[in-house]
């Protein structure tokens, strides 16, 4: 029997370790969008930062300070999607053609679409806690993966651009 061995991609983020609460620790990492990065930003619209801390499981050898590689498997992320943006805009648009010809009236339907988001958004931070349980960070430090040779580092320095504190 031949097994293929299927790898899934992995999203990885360079972080710095802000503190470790026993098997627990906490990775600061800065979440730029595109502008931040540009080189002609200062002609459109000024870029920004923000610095956002994720816990993650400490396997060990976590300490703060450290440098880190956070990863997670693409999947996560798209999934992430899914329950953020295509499942709402479903149910706005199904409930949008649903409801138009029983009502009499588009406008009331859209409303009622729109506001079936709430709910739906109120049951996602409800159930917040499985989401957590289901999608886990892996934070690897990053010498061990500098030295397997595929790894942007950053400068601890890049936490401290304009406006990040």
């Amino acid at each position: 029997m031949n097994h293929i061995r299927r790898q899934c991609r992995v999203i990885t983020q360079p972080g710095v370790v802000t503190a470790v609460h026993g098997t627990e620790a906490d990775i600061q990492i800065v979440q730029t969008s595109a502008c931040s990065s540009c080189r002609i930003r200062g002609v459109c619209q000024p870029g920004d930062a923000q610095a956002r801390t994720i816990r993650v499981a400490n396997r060990g050898g976590l300490t703060p300070g450290a440098r880190v590689d956070l990863t997670m498997p693409e999947r996560y992320g798209w999934m992430g999607v899914v329950f953020a943006f295509v499942v709402p805009l479903a149910l706005v648009v199904g409930l949008l053609f649903a409801l138009a010809t029983p009502l009499g009236s588009q406008e009331l339907a859209a409303l009622v679409g729109l506001g079936a988001l709430a709910p739906y958004y109120g049951v996602l931070y409800l159930t917040r806690h499985l989401f957590s349980r289901i999608v886990q960070f892996d934070a690897t430090p990053s010498d061990a993966i500098a030295s397997v040779g595929a790894l942007n580092l950053v400068d601890a320095s890049a936490f401290h651009k304009e406006g990040v504190q």
